[in-house]
């Protein structure tokens, strides 16, 4: 299928973590509208659901991502509490290589233009990656700090690129879009945590997964509180108001980072449409709310789409 306009449509996919699945939703309520990218540019999460979308294999990411359930996320999990990050990365590149077949696939091979963004460990530079590997590519622009290790390219240490370009936008018009339609997954990041006492916060316990045996659930319980033993914050008042994990200090730090930097770029290489959807509560691996956020996708497009429809054709 073809663009209805005449024009190179460009998508830019922005980092986000688990947000990323709205990606999907997006794609495919923009083609139900007559868009189909010319060309896609992604950072973290945004380049995996691009490069699949890139090789026409979004269908398959998509069902990948409906089958998530909490005891599959859980078994990303690594007890590994080193410099290489807090996540099993070798099982889950795994799991995205049986999703969307990207283990040996090479970027002159893809059905069209794509590039990743990366971030240079060393300089801080942002590395736009359209060349050789895409394997090698996502991994790089996906590595967040302290969850997934560092990627050498070269003579480079490559970490994720939300950290300098978490909306793509200007790797899309240098690779020759003429119209750029980017996504921003973390725009209501900074309202995303709230203070709560101990004794109104809900039971935050995972619900008991049937396909998990008892071995499984003592794994995880010992798992989990070794983990969260790991990286919690100690109130410093003695207060009973209920502190955020670690692992969300970590990932909310960075993507509210991510949303002030986010914002900078924009203003100053704004895309010609802008999407934003809604995704509060989804946390940093909360993949098995894969369905909603899918859903949040398409919706954040029909609720544009008389602008998108004037900005892309003209209408």
């Amino acid at each position: 299928m073809k663009n209805k306009s005449s024009v190179k449509v460009g998508l830019a996919l922005g980092s986000g973590s688990a947000r990323g699945m709205s990606h999907i939703g997006v794609i495919k309520a923009l083609e139900a509208m007559g868009i189909k990218a010319d060309i896609v540019a992604g950072c973290s999460v945004g380049s995996m659901v691009g490069a699949s979308y890139a090789t026409n294999n979004l269908s398959h990411l998509e069902e990948w991502a409906l089958s998530m359930n909490e005891s599959k996320v859980r078994s990303f999990l690594s007890l590994n509490f080193n410099a290489s990050g807090f996540i099993n990365s070798m099982k889950l590149k795994k799991l995205f290589e049986h999703a969307i077949g990207l283990e040996s696939l090479k970027f002159k091979d893809m059905d069209r233009p794509f590039g990743a963004v990366a971030t240079d460990l060393s300089t801080g530079k942002e590395v736009w990656l359209n060349e050789g590997s895409v394997h090698d590519a996502l991994w790089s622009s996906m590595a967040f700090p302290g969850l997934f290790p560092s990627v050498k390219h070269g003579n480079k240490w490559l970490v994720d690129g939300g950290l300098v370009n978490p909306v793509p936008v200007s790797l899309c018009r240098a690779m020759g879009a003429e119209k750029v339609i980017a996504v921003n997954l973390n725009a209501d990041i900074i309202n995303s945590y709230k203070a709560v006492s101990d004794e109104d916060e809900e039971d935050d316990s995972l619900p008991e997964d049937p396909l998990a045996d008892q071995d499984d659930a003592g794994l995880w319980d010992k798992t989990k509180a070794g983990f969260e033993k790991a990286v919690k914050l100690i109130s410093a008042d003695g207060s009973k108001v209920k502190e955020p994990k670690g692992i969300d200090v970590i990932s909310n730090s960075i993507h509210i980072m991510s949303s002030h930097l986010t914002r900078s770029r924009l203003a100053g290489e704004p895309p010609d449409v802008l999407l934003q959807p809604r995704l509060t509560d989804v946390g940093l691996l909360e993949l098995h709310k894969s369905k909603g956020c899918i859903e949040e996708g398409k919706k954040s497009v029909e609720r544009m789409s008389e602008e998108i429809k004037f900005r892309i054709f003209g209408e």
